[in-house]
């Protein structure tokens, strides 16, 4: 039978997954199994309300599955009626209580009747003879199959059941019964001995985890006030999120009152305080609403503010006694986290106001301007309406404050201001304020707001710029370009530097759509607006103009000598960083002001623009490890940054040969970027899988990705992602049979290489003229391209080179030279994570006639007398590849994988394929168990 405590209680605090409990769920495992072993016992979860110990009674319910469970719980109410939880308990086996002898079987009948004692209580002498019948009882239910007895609530159970439970558990050390009970204060239980578990308070990791799983849409200042308030409580960490509004869910919090604008709490426990609350003396109540109110314990605001409305320290007596308070000097603390919320929400909101306004009244006395923004939102609470000096209070804290709190600052300011143009001008700052606090949705409400407003092109200039951020972060870079491009077109003669940083932004957000043609069209507008011939803005539209062609020398130059402000310098670099190739130490510089200037909102897209570059470097652990935070960063509400970040991960993966995670990161990336017609993410998911499928030798897969990237996109990582995957399709080509497939992918890299004299390009356009030519041409074009990688440093792209080159001087037979570039690939791989590339190397290596440190030596076990090529094709066909897979692998024709396998089989003793798999053909888990093809 199920117990009934899996389905009580809407707030227990019970989550699907137990959060910093390993100690707790281990002792209730072994109670459970040593019940199992006929060793029974008894143990008490001690602790406060919301601490988890209904899930451990869960927990024990889940361990003893199979099990018969009894369960009661404690209800106020019954805690004078004797016996009322146990006959609770039992009434699931009381047709199980006439196989006992008449005396025990009548003792346990007569549970529900009137005390022998009468209405003052039970006989002592009853409740032993209760206990022992209890404990015959359970000793029957016992034959042959697990009792488990669980008690909740037990600090309201009624004294008879308490006393007859607590009988019966001292006595369960020989049976296959054990009893959990979970018990919140110090009485109940207290002297029978029995053990104790006290889960205590979440440790900082665990409630994040737990407050996750509960809340995971919670914008960062909202998660990190929630923990706070919290205080590791989980029944807290689950309540406090429900009671908060859209916009504090959304970042939007009041940094002094936790609870100024969340809804009340309900439940068992807020009932409970509530009750306490309402018998407390009026004054008792008032110094726990300014002490709610505050938001700061160990401070004499409180007490002080209270004083003035009539109340004293001495009134907070009464709350000490009933455990809502502890104090200690000026510290005046909640015994628990969710009574802040009972004393705040109880209140009267002219009580709230009065309160906020005398601790207003006392910051002002008491610390002058040192705490202005606690003073500003004090007095925000206060207000009942509009109101300008209030308003401008908090503009002027939120000048002071970090991002997240100005963005709650000016958000509420604006509220708080009269005037309309006014209003819009405050809604610009909060829009801007949430843009770099990382808050788009706040930042596309302000913006949203302030577009129903009067307002001057300036501040329409900043309220599209802060709406096209959070457009980009959160939806479509081709949407945010065009809002760009409408906001800047008013500026006109009026702030034409201004004009030209939005337009700067607008070309990288239409390369950020992939849309050529916004690009254009910014550049455009750009060149049109009337800027000084001798101003260095002068220059921004070529630069910016060869930038996106992948030379970003003068662009960069342009930042460093136009002596630009800092904000705008700042702008112009993350379009500098974004655009140009090879400007790692542009991003790099990029992400380490955004560390320094506390600008969350803006570091994950310069972490991508820095991912991007040391890509390009070949340093394939650094950009993963700039990914990765920018994803942590960017959360999932960023659906354009986190779909690019899983893309640019999904290819670092499929370097590595990891199909599985390639393959959910690309699916997951490429989900709002296919809905929305983002080609450059698009375009990198399709990449990484075209990688994946190359690296395994499944050529056709790889060429048919490859030729599905449009050539006409713009790319999200400039040039060097076009030439790399141009590359990727003539080797993919070739490995096919068919380098005429590689014809427009050369002729567009021999153009690309005209324009841009790069070694890294001309590297890359030698190597794939080798793969389409032969003999001297072949030997030149390789030796040229292994030359240029060694200089440009991208240890990728090089050990690419070094194992293509490798490749074909085996095929030419010159085997020394082979296998000295076969082995630089290998070392270079291995060095990069490149796992299956590395494998390739190794299996080209062994081809050559070198046995690599680790393969397995030939010997009598029934694969010696095969030659090197047929054992590896043999692996292959064993791990499911088929002969063409084979040879595209291996660069063999079909027949001659066809041959090789006609001369293996006879020599291992087998007739088919499938016989292959039951040998052991000292394949490795790399080798053998690799993921199948893709779909």
């Amino acid at each position: 039978m199920r117990s009934l405590i899996l389905s009580s209680g809407a707030d227990t605090g019970w989550a699907p997954m137990l959060y910093g409990r390993a100690a707790e769920t281990a002792e209730v495992e072994r109670l459970v199994a040593g019940a199992r072993a006929g060793s029974g016992g008894a143990a008490v979860v001690r602790g406060e309300a919301g601490i988890g110990k209904t899930a451990l009674l869960r927990h024990a319910a889940d361990a003893a599955e199979g099990a018969l469970l009894l369960d009661c719980a404690g209800c106020p109410s019954e805690a004078d009626q004797p016996y009322a939880s146990l006959e609770l308990m039992l009434r699931p086996v009381r047709d199980r209580v006439d196989a006992l002898p008449a005396a025990a079987a009548q003792r346990l009948r007569a549970l529900g009747g009137p005390p022998p004692g009468g209405p003052a209580g039970v006989l002592r002498s009853e409740n032993f003879e209760v206990g022992r019948a209890l404990l015959a009882l359970l000793r029957l239910l016992g034959t042959g199959r697990t009792v488990v007895c669980l008690v909740d609530d037990a600090q309201w159970l009624d004294a008879a059941s308490a006393d007859a439970l607590a009988f019966a558990a001292r006595r369960f050390g020989g049976e296959p019964v054990a009893l959990l009970a979970a018990v919140r204060g110090e009485r109940v239980f207290r002297t029978w001995g029995l053990t104790e578990i006290r889960p205590r308070r979440l440790a900082p990791d665990d409630a994040a985890a737990l407050l996750h799983d509960a809340a995971a849409d919670l914008a960062p200042p909202a998660r990190e006030r929630v923990l706070a308030e919290a205080e590791g409580n989980p029944l807290a960490l689950r309540l406090l999120p429900a009671s908060l509004s859209p916009a504090q869910r959304a970042g939007r919090i009041n940094p002094v009152t936790f609870h100024d604008g969340t809804s009340p709490l309900s439940g068992t426990f807020q009932a409970e305080a509530a009750a306490r609350l309402d018998a407390l003396p009026a004054a008792t109540r008032l110094i726990l609403l300014a002490t709610a109110a505050d938001g700061a314990g160990a401070s004499a605001r409180a007490p002080a503010a209270a004083g003035r409305l009539g109340a004293t320290v001495a009134d907070l007596a009464p709350a000490e006694r009933t455990g809502l308070v502890e104090t200690s000097g000026t510290t005046i603390r909640f015994a628990h986290p969710l009574v802040r919320a009972a004393v705040y929400h109880r209140a009267t909101t002219a009580e709230r106001r009065a309160v906020h306004q005398a601790l207003a009244d006392h910051t002002d006395e008491g610390l002058g301007t040192e705490d202005a923004e606690r003073r500003a939102w004090h007095l925000a609470a206060a207000a009942a309406g509009p109101s300008e000096r209030v308003a401008a209070e908090l503009e002027r804290a939120g000048r002071l404050s970090g991002a997240a709190r100005a963005y709650a600052c000016h958000a509420r300011a604006a509220e708080l201001t009269p005037g309309g143009a006014a209003r819009a001008e405050r809604l610009a700052a909060a829009a801007r304020t949430a843009v770099e606090a990382g808050l788009f949705a706040g930042a596309a409400e302000a913006a949203g707001a302030a577009a129903r407003l009067p307002a001057g092109p300036l501040t329409r200039a900043a309220l599209a710029r802060a709406g096209a951020a959070a457009e980009l972060e959160c939806g479509s870079p081709r949407r945010a370009c065009r809002m760009l491009l409408d906001g800047a077109l008013p500026l006109g003669g009026r702030a034409p530097a201004d004009a030209m940083l939005l337009l700067a932004e607008a070309v990288q957000c239409g390369r950020g759509a992939g849309d050529a043609r916004l690009v254009r069209e910014a550049l455009d507008a750009m060149a049109a607006v009337p800027v000084a011939a001798d101003s260095p803005l002068a220059a921004l539209p070529q630069a910016l103009s060869a930038a996106t062609g992948g030379t970003g020398e003068a662009l960069v130059t342009l930042i460093g000598v136009a002596g630009l402000p800092g904000e705008a310098a700042h702008r112009l670099t993350a379009v500098a960083a974004a655009l140009a190739d090879d400007a790692r130490e542009t991003a790099a510089g990029l992400v380490r002001d955004c560390r320094e200037s506390g600008l969350p909102g803006r570091l994950p897209a310069a972490l991508q623009t820095l991912a991007h570059a040391e890509i390009g470097r070949g340093r394939h652990r650094e950009a993963r490890e700039a990914a990765v935070e920018g994803l942590r960063l960017a959360g999932d509400g960023a659906r354009y940054r986190a779909g690019h970040l899983r893309c640019l991960l999904g290819w670092l993966a499929a370097v590595e040969g990891d199909a599985e995670r390639c393959a959910a990161l690309v699916a997951a990336g490429t989900e709002h970027a296919s809905r929305e017609g983002i080609a450059p993410t698009v375009a990198l998911g399709t990449w990484a899988l075209a990688v994946l499928h190359l690296g395994h030798g499944r050529n056709e897969e790889a060429l048919a990705r490859l030729e599905d990237l449009p050539e006409d996109v713009l790319r999200a990582g400039g040039a060097t992602d076009a030439v790399r995957q141009a590359s990727d399709r003539v080797e993919a080509a070739v490995r096919c049979g068919t380098p005429e497939r590689a014809e427009s992918s050369l002729s567009r890299l021999e153009r690309w290489a005209d324009g841009n004299q790069s070694a890294f390009t001309t590297a890359i356009l030698k190597r794939c003229r080798a793969l389409l030519h032969s003999g001297g041409m072949a030997e030149r074009d390789f030796a040229e391209a292994a030359v240029l990688h060694g200089r440009c440093g991208n240890d990728y792209e090089r050990a690419r080179t070094e194992l293509l080159y490798g490749e074909w001087l085996r095929r030419e037979r010159r085997r020394a030279r082979a296998r000295e570039h076969l082995s630089r690939a290998m070392e270079l791989f291995e060095r990069q994570g490149a796992r299956v590339w590395a494998l390739r190397a190794r299996a080209e290596l062994g081809a050559a006639g070198v046995r690599p440190a680790g393969a397995p030596p030939p010997g009598p076990d029934g694969i010696g007398g095969l030659t090197h090529q047929e054992l590896q094709i043999v692996r292959l066909a064993a791990s499911g590849a088929s002969n063409r897979e084979i040879a595209a692998r291996l660069y063999l024709s079909p027949r001659t994988v066809g041959n090789h396998l006609y001369r293996a089989f006879p020599k291992l003793g087998v007739r088919t394929r499938v016989e292959l798999r039951g040998l052991d053909l000292g394949i490795t888990a790399r080798e053998g168990s690799g993921p199948r093809p893709m779909e």
